[in-house]
């Protein structure tokens, strides 16, 4: 938890205009498209910031996304618990990306989290739009945010023929984790972006099959799923419900293999 030394000031200034250019935004209620320019945005901005971060040799542990917000934060009077629910147990209720991005900024969990990290870290630029990015702070919030977002990624996509996810599942950079419909396989792949943290068409050139889910039933998009970091050690795991016994599922990859268990949701 510090100030980022030798921050470069055309990142600063690229996130203070942003913010600067929506000042007469009422986020109480923002308008339609606010929502999702504020997530893409700071996917965008995060993943070109730590990239920088890495070239310098800094401390990647200072920046990694908080698993969950601090307990204190949450306890504070600002804090919206039933929105933090919704957020994460309730994806499939936002009916596009910019409903959630509006959703988050409109309960003023955002805004809540930057003040009250601000107070309990005793790290005022964590809540000043203007200077925040220089913070660690600031990207183990926005990380959160985008798992969030991720999270919501994860429902809904079957239809749309878009069975694969990008990110973090066993460590290494680049990751695709694809799910084949006609015979319940997933395959783990990796290829080349030019940011790591945004979403493109699937070009990964080596496959790996890691298991199957054909024991817990076929995924579309009738059956409640996610793709989450459910133990918050900054992997991702598949989620997903079993139809029979109404138990959740969660397939972590572990020595090469889908491996599935049992656990329990709350919210």
């Amino acid at each position: 938890m510090s100030i980022i030394q030798n921050f470069p000031k055309q990142l600063l200034d690229e996130h203070m205009k942003w913010h600067h250019d929506r000042h007469n935004v009422n986020i109480e209620n923002p308008p339609s498209g606010y929502g999702l320019e504020f997530l893409q945005f700071h996917r965008r901005y995060i993943a070109k910031v730590l990239r920088w971060y890495r070239q310098q040799g800094y401390d990647e542990s200072l920046v990694t996304p908080w698993a969950a917000v601090p307990e204190p934060i949450r306890q504070s009077a600002c804090y919206n618990q039933a929105a933090e629910a919704r957020i994460l147990y309730q994806p499939e209720s936002f009916a596009s990306a910019d409903e959630l991005g509006r959703f988050i900024e409109a309960s003023d969990i955002h805004g809540c989290i930057h003040q009250e990290a601000a107070n309990l870290f005793g790290q005022p630029d964590i809540n000043d739009f203007d200077v925040a990015p220089r913070n660690t702070i600031f990207y183990n919030i926005h990380g959160m945010v985008d798992r969030w977002y991720q999270n919501w990624e994860g429902l809904g996509r079957f239809d749309s023929g878009l069975s694969y996810w990008c990110g973090n599942f066993t460590g290494a950079e680049n990751e695709v984790l694809y799910y084949s419909q006609q015979d319940g396989i997933w395959w783990l792949g990796q290829q080349q972006l030019a940011d790591d943290m945004h979403r493109t068409e699937v070009t990964a050139p080596d496959w790996v099959l890691v298991g199957d889910s054909t024991e817990i039933g076929t995924l579309d998009n009738r059956r409640p799923f996610r793709i989450w970091d459910i133990d918050g050690d900054g992997q991702l795991e598949v989620v997903m419900l079993h139809l029979g016994d109404r138990l959740w599922r969660v397939g972590k990859i572990k020595d090469g293999r889908l491996q599935w268990q049992p656990t329990r949701l709350e919210g």
